[in-house]
């Protein structure tokens, strides 16, 4: 585990060094070419406040959503809605996986809002030392 938190540290560090010379943020964050997970790094801004390298993530049913950043974090889901059915999520080593099942459009709490927006919305928390930031994620049919 801690191989995989240097590799997307490193990941990530290269990722945003890139974006400091361009003074860029994606918007979307989106699954990596040829894998079937999207990261997304965590970090503290100069007040202490918990941000991520993107606004929002988009991802398909059957991917995943890694988070990386500090050693302790959480991602909490809001009003008991959560793709994976687990609402307080920890982090472990500085790292947080999200799997969004294949059947998240057949689930019986979501057949309504997919039917209604061809899309599900999970929104949640990124809590880090007691502060908050709350982006996003969207689950769209491929």
């Amino acid at each position: 585990m801690k191989l995989v938190k240097v590799f997307l540290s490193v990941i990530f560090v290269l990722h945003v060094s890139g974006c400091a010379v361009a003074d860029c943020k994606p918007e979307v964050g989106r699954v990596l070419p040829g894998t079937n997970t999207a990261v997304v790094g965590i970090f503290l801004d100069k007040d202490g406040i918990p941000k991520e390298t993107v606004k929002e993530v988009i991802v398909h049913p059957g991917q995943n959503v890694l988070y990386a950043g500090p050693d302790e974090f959480k991602i909490v889901f809001k009003n008991k809605k959560a793709p994976n059915r687990v609402v307080s999520n920890s982090s472990k080593d500085g790292v947080v996986l999200i799997k969004i099942p294949k059947n998240i459009f057949e689930r019986k709490e979501f057949v309504e809002e997919f039917r209604k927006n061809n899309s599900l919305v999970f929104d949640y928390s990124i809590w880090v030392n007691g502060k908050e930031y709350d982006p996003p994620i969207r689950v769209v049919p491929f």
